[in-house]
């Protein structure tokens, strides 16, 4: 078995607990699948899995909401806000 470095990383405590079950599953350990994934990283050089960003055209709509004192607040309906961005970008 090759040697292993111990180290110490924060992770959030509600994701750790439920990895553990999925993991268990696999018969692997935290631990391993933490292995896994770095080594995954390693060979492919960058992130296993596809890291988007946001896209040019939300950050044109935030602008919009911005130019127009429109608050991005939860308790905004979805319809008004895409009206109001649409008439602000026309």
């Amino acid at each position: 078995m090759l040697a292993r470095k111990q180290t110490s990383i924060k992770v959030d405590p509600v994701a750790w607990s439920e990895v553990k079950e999925i993991f268990k599953e696999y018969n692997l350990s935290v631990s391993d699948a933490i292995n896994i994934f770095l080594n995954k990283v390693r060979l492919e050089k960058g992130m296993p899995f596809d890291m988007k960003l946001p896209q040019q055209k939300s950050f044109d709509h935030i602008e919009v909401l911005r130019k127009r004192n429109i608050s991005v607040d939860s308790s905004l309906n979805i319809d008004n806000i895409m009206n109001e961005m649409n008439n602000g970008l026309s």
